[in-house]
């Protein structure tokens, strides 16, 4: 029973991921299904209007036809569209054309359970398919009719041979009777030339009932053909609908195709599966381009989804970074343009506003942008005091830090060194962050990608902990796994993974329910129209 629940609710489950993922794909489904139906609209306009037009025939047995006699439809159709009905046609319209393409637009049809023949024409000028489908009906008509008189002809023929044939039978056998004179002989004479009489009677009846079939009816027209007013092809709105509909399944099927075929990753748990680590948080999509501190979700809109889930992973980060006393974290991901300074800084403003005393170190040598992001413009920073330790300059790192808000401050990169993967590989970088854990509770580093430059996996094993940034729209698995693996290369522990740019799950967000105020002359509950409000009091019973 629990597993048959179970399934039941995993079904539901992928329904509803199906739902969310069409939903979110919606566009792409649409214009899929506009540029087939465009097509399908486009090709129905360059068709040749076809006019079409039906004639029906009721076909009929000649009279005097026995029961088993009774024309067999399936017969009659393919007579009625076979080249000898369209050469009668030819014959009555003058037609220079050749049985075969007179026969193009001809289509016979048999009701179900009846014996009229419904002959359709199609043409692209209706005066023609009129023309047509009446002609061949009348066609049939007199092909039938003709083949009825022919057969009766011979059956005619045939019957007159034989009672030619019987009455010289007779006319010996009375000849013989006449000329013996033995009795016997006669009796035997006679009882043949009765005989024969018999046979001459039976067959001149038949002689005259074939003579009554020659001008019988084989079967009459029930409907004229009429003069078609609209073409019945193309039908625009039965191809409309067919385009929409194969649109829609193909749209589908190209949003299937490229969610579950190809190689990016499909949501948080398809992360964790990659990463082997858990999924802190899923960021919802922010749109943000153009001015760096715009990505600042947290101060410049703190109300927003997107901060209460930079909230969320603050809940997780601390529980996570707690449990293994992770103090300096490096924060990176696999190739670049994921995602990783957004959620440094992020971070970082939602644990400083919980009272946590952050540092955030920009160490993306290559392409420093965590400063940017704050608007902080400083022209020494991280390398310089690299730089200065490497000549044997000691610096304290308080002379590069820039506080931004209460409990948070930031190191830039200063100026751009020439030498970044040696500046990083430097003893003097260990001693840096080993100074930086006096002066905050949490060193979030915001590092270049693992997978394009070594700049990460060097700085890592100077970290308690790694964080890995992916972006649901853009992160491949084989990128997730492969920087996964150079991780455990270099023994560097990974805290967990946050995946950016994810998709909303349906939850809406609780927000602070603005007090509403009662209605104006309306007194709020509980008080007295003296303005004296009410005390509730506690009654006991006295002993």
């Amino acid at each position: 029973m629990n597993q048959e629940n179970a399934a039941t609710e995993g079904s539901r489950i992928d329904l509803r991921n199906l739902y969310s993922l069409l939903w979110r794909q919606k566009w792409t489904v649409v214009a899929v299904m506009a540029a087939v139906l465009a097509t399908a609209l486009l090709l129905s306009s360059r068709q040749t209007r076809l006019y079409g037009a039906q004639s029906s025939v009721l076909v009929e047995a000649p009279p005097g036809s026995a029961a088993q006699d009774a024309p067999v439809m399936a017969t009659e159709k393919l007579v009625a569209s076979s080249p000898a009905v369209a050469n009668i046609v030819e014959d009555t319209l003058h037609l220079a054309d050749p049985p075969d393409r007179v026969l193009q637009g001809l289509s016979v049809s048999v009701p179900v359970d009846s014996q009229i023949l419904v002959f359709s024409y199609s043409h692209h000028e209706p005066r023609v398919a009129q023309q047509r489908a009446q002609v061949f009906a009348e066609s049939y008509l007199a092909f039938r009719k003709q083949k009825v008189i022919d057969a009766s002809l011979a059956s005619h023929r045939a019957l007159q041979d034989q009672i030619k044939s019987l009455r010289k039978s007779l006319d010996d056998v009375q000849r013989q009777a006449a000329a013996t004179n033995d009795s016997r002989e006669q009796d035997i004479l006679r009882t043949q030339a009765a005989s024969l009489t018999t046979q001459i009677g039976i067959l001149q009846q038949k002689l005259a009932d074939v003579t009554v079939t020659e001008g019988a009816s084989t079967g009459r027209i029930l409907e004229d053909a009429l003069l078609p007013t609209a073409p019945f092809r193309p039908n625009n709105l039965m191809n409309g609908t067919l385009g929409v509909l194969i649109g829609l399944g193909l749209g589908i099927g190209v949003v299937l195709l490229r969610q579950y075929v190809g190689d990016r990753i499909q949501g948080a748990k398809d992360l964790e599966s990659c990463v082997g680590a858990p999924v802190l948080s899923a960021i919802p999509a922010v749109r943000a381009r153009g001015v760096a501190s715009a990505r600042l979700v947290t101060v410049q809109r703190p109300t927003s989804p997107v901060a209460e889930a930079f909230r969320h992973l603050r809940a997780n980060f601390l529980v996570a970074a707690g449990s293994c006393a992770a103090k300096t974290i490096l924060i990176t991901s696999a190739l670049e343009e994921e995602g990783k300074t957004f959620t440094a800084a992020n971070l970082g403003v939602a644990l400083a506003n919980a009272g946590n005393a952050v540092i955030l170190l920009s160490a993306d040598l290559r392409r420093p942008t965590l400063e940017q992001v704050f608007g902080v413009s400083a022209p020494a920073g991280l390398a310089n005091a690299l730089e200065k330790g490497a000549q044997g300059n000691g610096t304290s790192p308080v002379s590069e830090m820039w506080s931004v808000q209460a409990n948070l401050t930031i190191i830039p990169v200063g100026s751009a060194p020439d030498n970044p993967a040696e500046l990083l590989t430097s003893s003097n970088m260990l001693a840096f962050i080993e100074k930086l854990r006096k002066f905050a509770d949490f060193v979030l580093i915001d590092a270049a990608p693992l997978l394009p430059v070594a700049d990460a996996a060097t700085v890592a094993p100077a970290c308690d902990a790694v964080l890995i940034v992916a972006d649901a729209r853009s992160t491949r698995r084989a990128t997730v796994v492969e920087a996964r693996q150079q991780l455990d290369r270099i023994h560097a522990p990974v805290l967990g993974a946050v995946l950016v740019n994810a998709w909303s799950n349906g939850v809406k967000s609780y927000q602070r329910r603005p007090r509403r105020r009662p209605p104006a002359g309306q007194k709020p509950y509980g008080q007295k129209p003296d303005g004296q409000r009410l005390l509730a009091q506690r009654h006991f019973r006295q002993n």
